[in-house]
């Protein structure tokens, strides 16, 4: 997401090598964007119009993922550069890129918040009304930056405080997220590294449903039975030829 106070940013954006890694050209465009009041005035916030900060909720376009998803920006500090184009990093490790994690290989902190925020509320981005999706859509988004950015706290946080006098829809929304139980569905984890002619430009994020086992249980099943039907007709075909 861009913010306006971070276009004349220099931060050094995250990377990461792997495995897997797809190299096509990725775009992106809007998807929903809108302004929140912010009485504490902090660095996440637009210098020429003290107070207010700018949200905004990407649509990925050319993933493997699928033909169009939402993507979230994990880095509110980084300038959103033009003609900016992504190299898509599937099957992540949140703790490669949010790196708090205990001796016993345990999510904690803000790995753990971030997958938390996922499981409890991005099934409930889409659906609604068209209101209802943009609001819901907006507030993950101010509740992901503040997972990432600061310490998951809407209303006290060290880099964003909202005024309870001042809160909106979105800030009201990305409040009940950060406060919501964690939910059964599980997801994995895709990073869209971004890349301009002007440097390095915000990494994204975007999920897929993972399947629960009896889901894939299935899936065996179903190849099996396919395959088993393919073998009789082959046979019977072989008879018939003799």
């Amino acid at each position: 997401m861009n913010i306006k106070s971070a276009l004349k940013a220099a931060a050094v954006a995250a990377t990461l090598i792997c495995s897997g890694a797809s190299h096509a050209a990725i775009t992106y465009g809007p998807a929903e964007a809108t302004f929140v009041i912010d009485a504490e005035n902090t660095p996440l916030l637009n210098p020429l119009a003290p107070g207010v900060q700018f949200v905004e909720v990407y649509n990925v376009q050319g993933s493997s993922l699928a033909a169009d998803i939402l993507a979230f920006c994990i880095q509110p500090n980084v300038t959103q550069h033009p003609f900016t184009t992504y190299t898509q990093i599937s099957n992540v490790n949140l703790s490669s890129w949010f790196t708090d994690v205990n001796s016993y290989g345990t999510l904690t902190g803000r790995s753990a918040l971030v997958k938390k925020l996922f499981e409890s509320s991005y099934a409930s981005l889409s659906g609604g009304t068209d209101d209802e999706n943009s609001t819901n859509r907006l507030g993950f988004a101010l509740a992901l930056w503040d997972v990432v950015a600061d310490d998951g706290d809407i209303f006290g946080g060290t880099h964003q405080a909202f005024s309870a006098g001042l809160e909106n829809a979105v800030v009201q929304t990305a409040d009940a997220m950060l406060h919501a139980a964690p939910g059964t569905t599980h997801y994995s984890y895709t990073v869209f590294a971004g890349t301009s002619p002007s440097g390095l430009s915000q990494n994204l994020i975007s999920v897929s449903a993972v399947p629960e086992a009896d889901t894939w249980a299935m899936m065996v099943v179903g190849l099996g039975l396919v395959g088993f039907m393919g073998r009789r007709k082959s046979e019977k075909s072989a008879k018939f030829d003799a």
